[in-house]
């Protein structure tokens, strides 16, 4: 299919007012800046599979649309699940808009937690780093904003399944072709009805808690101890662990580490992020279990659909850039470089074996969808999901020099690459060569945040790469107020001759 224009965003980062600005600014929806309104009909939607509701806001386009998501639509700000909900209920095609969503960092991360949240340290295991390090980092990513837009959306929900589980002592999820049962060890019934008093509320009702599990007078606390929710939960989880451990099982309730093992930038919302609360005052601790089952239910079919990578005739997108590593990992390019002779096989007419730049994209987005697809039907909790064959974002992510450097098999932060192409003439050899075999003249990403002060710039490139015919580019993530205050829009668009629109530079610059 040909498309009149192809339009671009990059990250989004949980700001749904941006989003739809943006897609506004594109004539893609209609919008006013209510953005209030529009958090109201994606509330009121989110048990329908289809809301005409958020339809009503399409414009319908005359020639064909291509809508490309560059990732990391989570994390940073309030509302990431709320900006998935409305990408994923509208029949896009029926107006001639065709989407694409590219998974990210931060959405790939969001996946691990979600499905299996006891291993997610692990994730950078290896990378020289504490565990509790790595929580707090983890931590600090900005994975608690998607919390609250989960929560908001689905905790009526959770907190039903949730009384169910505890009255009945059975968690079950059937499909048609297997079925998975939990089961508690106890009888835990009384967790689904207490509430909180009036005075003294938090006291008290860990008080209760304790005494339905079993504690012993040692455990109760005296009336005014507890001030607010927090200290509610920090204490809590201290006696779901122990009530976990006397049980042989995982501590359902909790994901809190040693307090006194993490540092100053640890954010414990995470940690407490099971205990819901209502207006009411009605409180109670959600069983983690109940948590994944519910986000696979309403986001599992979203991320099935999500790629890794997607081109359209030239032209490559991908969240993070493309590494040098990935011209060589199996996962990306790598069955393209001959490690042998170090050159790149052609993907030209004349090429022999089968080789096109389709079956190698097709080929990392079906090892992706496979390796997700594993992990949401593995309802174990007992191991990795797999997901961190993705994110090798800095091999390892902080292997070199801490956390933040990016420069794995799969994707390369932008001014990562940048200054190594600069310092050292093979890097941008490599990627003469790669450009030269494949045919791709241009590759889109996201992933790095940056703010020009003096213009609305929506995108810089680099000059090295450009000089050797490659049109290597960023589209800024900074357009959200996850890093910055003023409402920047995001967003870039492609039209038919192959032309980018709208304001942007290619230039060599010190970061």
């Amino acid at each position: 299919m040909t498309f009149e224009r192809i339009v671009v965003f990059g990250d989004l980062h949980g700001d749904l007012d941006i989003t739809l600005a943006s897609m506004s600014e594109k004539g893609l929806v209609s919008y006013d800046r209510d953005w209030e309104q529009a958090i109201t009909l994606i509330n009121a939607c989110v048990n329908d599979t289809i809301a005409s509701t958020l339809e009503a806001m399409v414009i319908p386009q005359e020639k064909p649309v291509r809508m490309i998501f560059l990732g990391d639509f989570l994390d940073r700000y309030d509302f990431g699940y709320h900006i998935i909900q409305f990408l994923d209920k509208i029949r896009w095609e029926n107006f001639g808009i065709y989407p694409i969503f590219l998974m990210g960092n931060h959405d790939l991360m969001n996946v691990h937690f979600f499905l299996n949240p006891y291993e997610i340290s692990d994730l950078y295991k290896g990378c020289g780093h504490a565990k509790e390090d790595i929580a707090a980092y983890v931590a600090g990513m900005g994975l608690s904003k998607s919390l609250i837009s989960f929560k908001t959306l689905h905790a009526k929900e959770i907190i039903q399944k949730q009384k169910e589980f505890y009255k009945t002592g059975v968690l079950t999820y059937q499909d048609d072709t297997y079925r998975i049962q939990h089961q508690y060890p106890t009888d835990l019934s009384l967790l689904a009805d207490i509430q909180l008093a009036e005075e003294d509320h938090y006291t008290q009702y860990y008080n209760q808690v304790i005494t339905i599990l079993g504690g012993d007078k040692a455990q109760i606390l005296q009336a005014g101890t507890l001030n607010n929710l927090h200290e509610l939960g920090t204490h809590l989880s201290k006696q779901l662990r122990s009530f976990s451990i006397q049980n042989n099982h995982r501590n359902w309730w909790s994901l809190a580490i040693d307090p006194n093992a993490v540092s100053d930038s640890y954010n414990a919302e995470i940690s407490n992020f099971n205990l819901f609360q209502e207006r009411d005052g009605y409180i109670i601790p959600i069983d983690w279990r109940v948590i994944s089952f519910v986000w696979r239910q309403h986001y599992g079919d979203f991320f099935r659909q999500i790629r890794l990578l997607h081109h359209e005739d030239a032209t490559v997108f991908v969240h993070g850039g493309i590494s040098p590593l990935s011209m060589m990992d199996p996962l990306m390019f790598g069955n393209l470089y001959d490690l042998r002779f170090e050159y790149f096989k052609s993907l030209d007419s004349s090429n022999q074996e089968g080789l096109s730049l389709d079956n190698v994209i097709n080929r990392s987005n079906r090892l992706m969808a496979q390796i997700l697809e594993n992990a949401l039907n593995d309802y174990s909790f007992k191991r990795m999901t797999g997901l961190e064959v993705i994110d090798q974002i800095g091999v390892w992510r902080g292997s070199v020099r801490g956390f933040p450097v990016f420069g794995g098999a799969t994707w390369s932060d932008f001014d990562y690459l940048h200054d190594n192409i600069k310092q050292h003439d093979n890097i941008k050899t490599l990627y003469q060569k790669f450009q030269e075999n494949t045919g791709i003249s241009r590759i889109v990403c996201g992933h790095t945040h940056f703010a020009d002060t003096n213009t609305a710039v929506r995108f810089k490139g680099m000059h090295e790469l450009k000089e050797i015919g490659l049109e290597y580019i960023c589209i800024d993530n900074s357009c959200s107020k996850a890093y910055r205050v003023e409402s920047v829009l995001n967003g870039i668009e492609i039209n038919q001759d192959n032309q980018i629109v709208g304001e942007g530079t290619f230039t060599s610059y010190k970061w």
